[in-house]
Protein backbone atom coordinates (compact mmCIF):
# COMPACT_ATOMS: atom_id res chain seq x y z
CA UNK A 1 0.00 0.00 0.00
CA UNK A 2 1.32 3.49 -0.84
CA UNK A 3 2.13 6.00 1.87
CA UNK A 4 -0.85 7.69 3.49
CA UNK A 5 -1.43 11.29 2.49
CA UNK A 6 -2.16 14.21 4.76
CA UNK A 7 -4.56 16.35 2.72
CA UNK A 8 -5.36 19.92 3.67
CA UNK A 9 -8.71 21.29 2.47
CA UNK A 10 -9.97 24.86 2.59
CA UNK A 11 -13.29 24.31 4.39
CA UNK A 12 -14.19 27.95 5.10
CA UNK A 13 -17.43 27.92 3.18
CA UNK A 14 -18.45 24.51 4.53
CA UNK A 15 -18.62 26.04 8.00
CA UNK A 16 -21.27 28.61 7.14
CA UNK A 17 -24.56 28.09 9.02
CA UNK A 18 -26.50 28.16 5.72
CA UNK A 19 -23.96 26.97 3.13
CA UNK A 20 -24.53 27.50 -0.56
CA UNK A 21 -22.49 26.79 -3.67
CA UNK A 22 -18.89 26.24 -2.67
CA UNK A 23 -19.85 25.40 0.91
CA UNK A 24 -22.10 22.56 -0.23
CA UNK A 25 -19.44 21.42 -2.71
CA UNK A 26 -16.92 21.14 0.12
CA UNK A 27 -19.29 19.35 2.50
CA UNK A 28 -20.27 16.74 -0.08
CA UNK A 29 -16.68 16.26 -1.23
CA UNK A 30 -15.41 15.71 2.32
CA UNK A 31 -18.18 13.21 3.04
CA UNK A 32 -17.39 11.21 -0.12
CA UNK A 33 -13.63 11.36 0.56
CA UNK A 34 -14.38 9.57 3.82
CA UNK A 35 -14.83 6.45 1.70
CA UNK A 36 -12.73 7.19 -1.38
CA UNK A 37 -9.70 8.36 0.65
CA UNK A 38 -10.11 5.99 3.62
CA UNK A 39 -6.71 5.49 5.22
CA UNK A 40 -5.62 9.03 4.33
CA UNK A 41 -5.95 12.06 6.63
CA UNK A 42 -8.12 15.07 5.82
CA UNK A 43 -7.37 18.36 7.60
CA UNK A 44 -10.27 20.80 7.24
CA UNK A 45 -9.17 24.39 7.79
CA UNK A 46 -11.98 26.73 8.75
CA UNK A 47 -12.72 30.06 10.45
CA UNK A 48 -16.23 29.76 11.88
CA UNK A 49 -17.61 27.30 14.41
CA UNK A 50 -20.86 25.40 14.06
CA UNK A 51 -23.16 23.72 16.58
CA UNK A 52 -22.33 20.06 17.25
CA UNK A 53 -23.68 17.81 14.52
CA UNK A 54 -24.21 20.59 11.99
CA UNK A 55 -21.42 19.26 9.76
CA UNK A 56 -20.68 15.60 10.64
CA UNK A 57 -17.21 14.51 9.56
CA UNK A 58 -16.02 11.13 8.32
CA UNK A 59 -13.61 9.18 10.50
CA UNK A 60 -10.53 10.26 8.54
CA UNK A 61 -11.30 14.02 8.75
CA UNK A 62 -10.23 16.48 11.44
CA UNK A 63 -11.51 20.04 11.81
CA UNK A 64 -8.76 22.64 12.27
CA UNK A 65 -10.05 25.99 13.51
CA UNK A 66 -7.50 28.57 12.43
CA UNK A 67 -8.40 32.23 12.13
CA UNK A 68 -6.88 35.68 12.08
CA UNK A 69 -8.55 39.06 12.44
CA UNK A 70 -8.88 40.87 9.16
CA UNK A 71 -11.29 38.90 7.02
CA UNK A 72 -11.59 41.91 4.74
CA UNK A 73 -7.91 41.47 3.79
CA UNK A 74 -8.19 37.67 3.57
CA UNK A 75 -5.59 37.28 6.33
CA UNK A 76 -6.63 33.64 6.85
CA UNK A 77 -5.40 32.70 3.41
CA UNK A 78 -2.69 35.27 2.73
CA UNK A 79 -0.88 35.20 6.08
CA UNK A 80 -1.86 32.18 8.14
CA UNK A 81 -2.31 29.33 5.66
CA UNK A 82 1.11 29.66 3.94
CA UNK A 83 2.69 28.99 7.33
CA UNK A 84 0.10 26.53 8.61
CA UNK A 85 0.13 24.14 5.65
CA UNK A 86 3.92 23.90 5.95
CA UNK A 87 3.93 23.50 9.72
CA UNK A 88 1.31 20.72 9.45
CA UNK A 89 3.45 18.87 6.87
CA UNK A 90 0.69 18.45 4.36
CA UNK A 91 1.18 16.14 1.38
CA UNK A 92 -1.14 18.32 -0.73
CA UNK A 93 -3.40 21.31 -0.17
CA UNK A 94 -6.77 21.78 -1.90
CA UNK A 95 -8.14 25.28 -2.38
CA UNK A 96 -11.90 24.90 -2.82
CA UNK A 97 -12.76 28.63 -2.83
CA UNK A 98 -11.36 29.53 -6.28
CA UNK A 99 -8.20 30.71 -4.48
CA UNK A 100 -4.94 29.46 -2.98
CA UNK A 101 -2.49 30.71 -0.35
CA UNK A 102 0.53 32.50 -1.83
CA UNK A 103 3.61 30.35 -2.34
CA UNK A 104 6.78 31.41 -0.52
CA UNK A 105 9.79 31.13 -2.80
CA UNK A 106 12.16 30.35 0.07
CA UNK A 107 9.83 27.72 1.60
CA UNK A 108 7.55 26.50 -1.19
CA UNK A 109 5.53 24.02 0.85
CA UNK A 110 3.29 21.23 -0.47
CA UNK A 111 1.88 21.02 -3.99
CA UNK A 112 -1.50 22.67 -4.31
CA UNK A 113 -4.66 21.71 -6.17
CA UNK A 114 -7.34 24.34 -6.77
CA UNK A 115 -10.94 23.98 -7.82
CA UNK A 116 -11.79 26.90 -10.08
CA UNK A 117 -15.52 26.30 -10.23
CA UNK A 118 -15.42 28.98 -12.92
CA UNK A 119 -13.60 32.26 -13.56
CA UNK A 120 -16.72 34.27 -14.36
CA UNK A 121 -16.15 36.86 -11.61
CA UNK A 122 -12.80 37.76 -13.16
CA UNK A 123 -14.50 39.37 -16.16
CA UNK A 124 -18.28 39.55 -15.70
CA UNK A 125 -19.37 43.12 -14.76
CA UNK A 126 -21.36 42.18 -11.64
CA UNK A 127 -20.64 43.06 -8.01
CA UNK A 128 -17.43 44.93 -8.79
CA UNK A 129 -17.47 46.51 -5.32
CA UNK A 130 -17.70 43.14 -3.59
CA UNK A 131 -14.52 42.42 -1.60
CA UNK A 132 -14.41 38.76 -2.62
CA UNK A 133 -14.78 39.64 -6.31
CA UNK A 134 -11.99 42.20 -6.03
CA UNK A 135 -9.76 39.66 -4.28
CA UNK A 136 -10.39 36.91 -6.82
CA UNK A 137 -9.74 39.26 -9.72
CA UNK A 138 -6.40 40.20 -8.17
CA UNK A 139 -5.16 36.69 -7.30
CA UNK A 140 -6.47 34.39 -10.07
CA UNK A 141 -3.41 34.82 -12.34
CA UNK A 142 -1.20 33.80 -9.39
CA UNK A 143 -3.51 30.90 -8.49
CA UNK A 144 -3.38 29.56 -12.05
CA UNK A 145 0.41 29.86 -12.03
CA UNK A 146 0.96 28.25 -8.61
CA UNK A 147 -1.48 25.32 -8.82
CA UNK A 148 0.03 21.96 -9.61
CA UNK A 149 -3.41 20.98 -10.95
CA UNK A 150 -6.54 23.01 -11.67
CA UNK A 151 -9.88 21.24 -11.35
CA UNK A 152 -13.03 22.66 -12.86
CA UNK A 153 -16.59 21.47 -13.26
CA UNK A 154 -17.37 21.59 -17.00
CA UNK A 155 -15.74 21.51 -20.41
CA UNK A 156 -16.99 25.06 -21.00
CA UNK A 157 -15.28 26.29 -17.83
CA UNK A 158 -12.07 24.47 -18.78
CA UNK A 159 -12.00 26.24 -22.15
CA UNK A 160 -12.68 29.55 -20.44
CA UNK A 161 -9.73 29.06 -18.05
CA UNK A 162 -7.37 28.05 -20.87
CA UNK A 163 -8.35 30.96 -23.10
CA UNK A 164 -8.30 33.67 -20.44
CA UNK A 165 -5.30 32.64 -18.35
CA UNK A 166 -3.10 30.64 -20.70
CA UNK A 167 -2.80 27.60 -18.44
CA UNK A 168 -1.18 24.50 -19.89
CA UNK A 169 -3.98 22.12 -21.01
CA UNK A 170 -2.51 19.18 -19.11
CA UNK A 171 -2.86 21.10 -15.83
CA UNK A 172 -6.62 21.68 -16.15
CA UNK A 173 -8.94 18.73 -15.51
CA UNK A 174 -12.72 18.48 -15.57
CA UNK A 175 -14.20 16.84 -12.46
CA UNK A 176 -17.93 17.46 -12.52
CA UNK A 177 -19.93 18.14 -9.39
CA UNK A 178 -22.16 15.48 -7.96
CA UNK A 179 -25.75 15.85 -6.89
CA UNK A 180 -26.79 15.52 -3.28
CA UNK A 181 -27.75 11.89 -2.51
CA UNK A 182 -31.16 13.12 -1.35
CA UNK A 183 -31.88 14.33 -4.90
CA UNK A 184 -30.60 11.09 -6.38
CA UNK A 185 -32.91 9.14 -4.09
CA UNK A 186 -35.96 10.93 -5.48
CA UNK A 187 -38.71 12.89 -3.78
CA UNK A 188 -40.63 11.12 -1.00
CA UNK A 189 -44.20 10.14 -1.92
CA UNK A 190 -46.50 13.13 -1.70
CA UNK A 191 -43.68 15.70 -1.39
CA UNK A 192 -44.71 17.56 -4.54
CA UNK A 193 -48.36 17.73 -3.52
CA UNK A 194 -47.35 18.96 -0.06
CA UNK A 195 -45.17 21.70 -1.58
CA UNK A 196 -48.00 22.78 -3.88
CA UNK A 197 -50.30 23.05 -0.89
CA UNK A 198 -47.80 24.87 1.34
CA UNK A 199 -46.35 27.33 -1.14
CA UNK A 200 -48.91 27.67 -3.95
CA UNK A 201 -52.32 27.18 -2.30
CA UNK A 202 -52.74 24.00 -4.34
CA UNK A 203 -52.29 25.78 -7.68
CA UNK A 204 -49.91 24.63 -10.42
CA UNK A 205 -46.64 26.55 -10.41
CA UNK A 206 -43.33 27.19 -12.12
CA UNK A 207 -40.27 27.14 -9.87
CA UNK A 208 -36.94 28.96 -10.14
CA UNK A 209 -33.88 29.04 -7.91
CA UNK A 210 -33.06 32.73 -8.09
CA UNK A 211 -30.33 35.06 -6.82
CA UNK A 212 -29.81 38.77 -6.41
CA UNK A 213 -26.98 39.02 -8.95
CA UNK A 214 -28.13 40.48 -12.25
CA UNK A 215 -26.41 37.70 -14.20
CA UNK A 216 -28.73 35.21 -12.51
CA UNK A 217 -31.48 36.87 -14.59
CA UNK A 218 -34.28 36.65 -12.04
CA UNK A 219 -35.63 40.05 -13.04
CA UNK A 220 -35.87 39.07 -16.71
CA UNK A 221 -37.67 35.88 -15.74
CA UNK A 222 -40.33 37.93 -13.94
CA UNK A 223 -40.74 40.18 -16.97
CA UNK A 224 -41.01 37.16 -19.27
CA UNK A 225 -43.61 35.66 -16.96
CA UNK A 226 -45.55 38.89 -17.36
CA UNK A 227 -45.44 38.46 -21.14
CA UNK A 228 -46.57 34.85 -20.77
CA UNK A 229 -49.62 35.93 -18.78
CA UNK A 230 -50.44 38.59 -21.35
CA UNK A 231 -50.52 35.87 -24.01
CA UNK A 232 -52.28 33.34 -21.79
CA UNK A 233 -54.23 35.20 -19.07
CA UNK A 234 -56.18 32.01 -18.39
CA UNK A 235 -53.11 30.13 -17.11
CA UNK A 236 -53.54 29.21 -13.43
CA UNK A 237 -49.79 28.95 -12.76
CA UNK A 238 -47.92 30.86 -10.10
CA UNK A 239 -44.20 31.62 -10.34
CA UNK A 240 -42.31 30.65 -7.17
CA UNK A 241 -38.79 32.05 -6.73
CA UNK A 242 -36.31 31.12 -4.01
CA UNK A 243 -33.00 32.72 -3.07
CA UNK A 244 -33.97 36.41 -3.18
CA UNK A 245 -35.88 36.87 0.08
CA UNK A 246 -33.36 39.41 1.43
CA UNK A 247 -33.85 41.68 -1.58
CA UNK A 248 -37.43 40.69 -2.39
CA UNK A 249 -38.67 44.31 -2.49
CA UNK A 250 -36.52 44.96 -5.54
CA UNK A 251 -38.09 42.04 -7.38
CA UNK A 252 -41.60 42.82 -6.14
CA UNK A 253 -41.25 46.17 -7.88
CA UNK A 254 -40.33 44.41 -11.12
CA UNK A 255 -43.25 42.02 -10.72
CA UNK A 256 -45.61 44.95 -10.17
CA UNK A 257 -44.26 46.70 -13.27
CA UNK A 258 -44.83 43.48 -15.25
CA UNK A 259 -48.39 43.23 -13.93
CA UNK A 260 -47.86 39.88 -12.19
CA UNK A 261 -47.23 40.78 -8.55
CA UNK A 262 -50.18 38.69 -7.34
CA UNK A 263 -48.92 35.69 -9.34
CA UNK A 264 -45.28 35.72 -8.14
CA UNK A 265 -44.18 34.49 -4.70
CA UNK A 266 -40.75 34.95 -3.15
CA UNK A 267 -39.78 32.11 -0.84
CA UNK A 268 -37.62 32.24 2.28
CA UNK A 269 -34.46 30.17 2.77
CA UNK A 270 -35.48 26.57 2.11
CA UNK A 271 -34.26 23.46 3.82
CA UNK A 272 -33.37 20.49 1.65
CA UNK A 273 -36.68 18.70 2.10
CA UNK A 274 -38.62 21.81 1.09
CA UNK A 275 -36.41 22.34 -1.97
CA UNK A 276 -36.87 18.74 -3.11
CA UNK A 277 -40.63 19.05 -2.68
CA UNK A 278 -40.74 22.30 -4.65
CA UNK A 279 -38.82 20.77 -7.55
CA UNK A 280 -41.01 17.67 -7.48
CA UNK A 281 -44.27 19.63 -7.43
CA UNK A 282 -43.34 22.08 -10.19
CA UNK A 283 -44.77 21.77 -13.67
CA UNK A 284 -41.57 23.36 -14.97
CA UNK A 285 -38.26 24.39 -13.40
CA UNK A 286 -36.62 27.48 -14.87
CA UNK A 287 -32.95 28.38 -14.51
CA UNK A 288 -32.46 31.60 -16.51
CA UNK A 289 -28.87 32.49 -15.54
CA UNK A 290 -26.84 34.27 -18.22
CA UNK A 291 -23.64 32.38 -17.45
CA UNK A 292 -22.64 29.49 -15.18
CA UNK A 293 -19.67 27.21 -14.72
CA UNK A 294 -22.04 24.27 -14.33
CA UNK A 295 -25.71 24.85 -13.43
CA UNK A 296 -26.52 22.69 -10.43
CA UNK A 297 -30.29 23.43 -10.35
CA UNK A 298 -30.60 21.98 -13.85
CA UNK A 299 -29.30 18.60 -12.71
CA UNK A 300 -31.25 18.70 -9.45
CA UNK A 301 -34.57 19.22 -11.24
CA UNK A 302 -33.92 16.53 -13.85
CA UNK A 303 -32.82 14.03 -11.18
CA UNK A 304 -36.25 14.50 -9.57
CA UNK A 305 -38.05 14.07 -12.89
CA UNK A 306 -39.03 17.71 -13.43
CA UNK A 307 -38.67 19.28 -16.89
CA UNK A 308 -36.18 22.16 -17.11
CA UNK A 309 -36.08 25.35 -19.13
CA UNK A 310 -32.64 26.97 -19.03
CA UNK A 311 -30.18 29.18 -20.90
CA UNK A 312 -28.40 28.06 -24.05
CA UNK A 313 -25.09 29.58 -22.89
CA UNK A 314 -21.93 28.49 -21.07
CA UNK A 315 -22.24 25.12 -19.27
CA UNK A 316 -26.02 24.80 -18.97
CA UNK A 317 -26.31 22.56 -22.06
CA UNK A 318 -23.75 20.21 -20.48
CA UNK A 319 -25.87 19.99 -17.35
CA UNK A 320 -29.18 19.49 -19.13
CA UNK A 321 -28.10 17.50 -22.16
CA UNK A 322 -30.86 16.55 -24.58
CA UNK A 323 -33.56 16.57 -21.91
CA UNK A 324 -33.74 20.29 -21.06
CA UNK A 325 -35.11 23.07 -23.28
CA UNK A 326 -33.02 26.16 -23.98
CA UNK A 327 -33.45 29.87 -24.71
CA UNK A 328 -31.34 33.00 -25.24
CA UNK A 329 -31.00 34.49 -21.72
CA UNK A 330 -30.41 37.98 -23.09
CA UNK A 331 -33.87 38.10 -24.68
CA UNK A 332 -37.00 38.56 -22.60
CA UNK A 333 -39.06 37.59 -25.66
CA UNK A 334 -37.11 34.34 -26.12
CA UNK A 335 -37.60 33.47 -22.46
CA UNK A 336 -41.33 34.24 -22.67
CA UNK A 337 -41.61 32.06 -25.77
CA UNK A 338 -39.76 29.28 -23.94
CA UNK A 339 -42.17 29.53 -21.01
CA UNK A 340 -45.15 29.30 -23.35
CA UNK A 341 -43.75 26.28 -25.20
CA UNK A 342 -42.76 24.77 -21.88
CA UNK A 343 -46.22 24.86 -20.30
CA UNK A 344 -48.11 24.02 -23.50
CA UNK A 345 -45.96 21.26 -25.01
CA UNK A 346 -42.65 20.41 -23.32
CA UNK A 347 -43.90 19.78 -19.78
CA UNK A 348 -47.02 17.82 -20.85
CA UNK A 349 -44.87 15.58 -23.07
CA UNK A 350 -42.01 15.12 -20.64
CA UNK A 351 -43.36 11.84 -19.28
CA UNK A 352 -42.06 10.07 -22.40
CA UNK A 353 -38.42 10.90 -21.52
CA UNK A 354 -38.62 11.32 -17.75
CA UNK A 355 -36.98 7.99 -16.91
CA UNK A 356 -34.07 8.62 -19.30
CA UNK A 357 -33.63 12.18 -18.02
CA UNK A 358 -33.52 10.99 -14.42
CA UNK A 359 -31.06 8.22 -15.27
CA UNK A 360 -28.65 10.66 -16.92
CA UNK A 361 -28.84 13.17 -14.07
CA UNK A 362 -28.22 10.43 -11.54
CA UNK A 363 -24.82 9.66 -13.06
CA UNK A 364 -23.58 12.86 -11.34
CA UNK A 365 -22.60 11.34 -8.00
CA UNK A 366 -20.27 12.69 -5.31
CA UNK A 367 -18.57 9.30 -5.26
CA UNK A 368 -17.48 9.91 -8.84
CA UNK A 369 -16.45 13.49 -8.02
CA UNK A 370 -14.38 12.38 -5.02
CA UNK A 371 -12.64 9.73 -7.10
CA UNK A 372 -11.57 12.36 -9.62
CA UNK A 373 -10.43 14.79 -6.92
CA UNK A 374 -8.50 12.11 -5.01
CA UNK A 375 -6.79 11.03 -8.24
CA UNK A 376 -5.62 14.65 -8.58
CA UNK A 377 -4.21 14.58 -5.03
CA UNK A 378 -2.35 11.35 -5.73
CA UNK A 379 -0.88 12.62 -8.98
CA UNK A 380 0.71 15.72 -7.43
CA UNK A 381 1.51 14.66 -3.84
CA UNK A 382 5.11 14.18 -2.90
Amino acid sequence: MSEALRIGIDAREAYRPEPRGIGLYTRHLVHALGTVAAGHELQLYHQRTLPPGAFPLPANARAVHTDLPGGRWHSFERLQMPWRMRRDRLSVYHGTYNTLPPRWRWWPGPPMVVTLHDVIVTYWPDDLQDEYVQYVRAVTPRVVRDAALILTVSEWSRRDILERFGAEPQRVRVVRNGLDPAFLAGAPPGAGVAARTEFADGRPYLFSVGAALERKNTGRLIEAFGQLRQRRPDLPHLLLISGVAKVADRFRARAAAAGVLEHVRFLPYLDQAQLIGLYAGAELSIYPSCIEGWGLPVGEALALGTPVLTSNTSAMPEAGGEFARYFDPQSTEALAAGLLEGVEHYAPGFAAVRAAAMARARTFTWQRTAEGVFAAYRSVAR
